[in-house]
């Protein structure tokens, strides 16, 4: 069994889940500042880390199914399942792991789900702005002859001189 490397693939996964946490967190205190270069930074920092994610993944599959088939269990078996069968032979740091796991990645939805929220009501306040301008921009005045501003919709005036 190599509970030793499943538990060091695991560690692995934590880090690199905190890192996300992390960087989650400053995303939404960049969007709340409205950083746009901040919040690009952020986005190539969360594509190395889940691009570091998805390469483990087959390792920890791989090392996951011979833990589970070392243990009895069904080689589809889950990291909680694992967990639990170690821990009745008295192994707890996988089962600390998964717990860890769980945690921080609720974590990293919530921070997730935040960020999303604020990136579309940004995105809904902008739309709304420039389709307030645009009316607006649509809209022309002109000085008309009783002396004040008169709202019409017009391409374009031509004044003669000679009027």
């Amino acid at each position: 069994m190599s509970i030793r490397e499943l538990t060091a693939e695991l560690s692995r996964v934590l880090e690199s889940l905190k890192q996300l946490g992390a960087c989650l967190e400053q995303e939404t205190a960049e969007l709340s500042h409205i950083n746009i270069e901040a919040m690009a930074r952020l986005n190539q920092q969360k594509e190395q880390i889940a691009t570091q994610l998805e390469s483990g993944a087959p390792q920890v599959a791989r090392q996951l199914k011979e833990v589970a088939v070392g243990l009895g269990l069904p080689e589809n078996s889950t990291l909680g399942a694992v967990a639990k069968a170690l821990k009745a032979k008295g192994n707890l740091e996988i089962l600390q792991l998964h717990e860890q796991l769980n945690s921080v990645g609720e974590n990293n939805r919530r921070l997730l789900a935040l960020n999303r929220e604020i990136a579309e009501n940004f995105s809904a306040s902008v739309g709304n702005t420039l389709e307030i301008l645009t009316r607006l921009i649509n809209q022309s005045s002109f000085y008309g002859a009783r002396g004040g501003y008169e709202k019409n919709r017009t391409g374009s005036v031509l004044i003669n001189r000679e009027a």
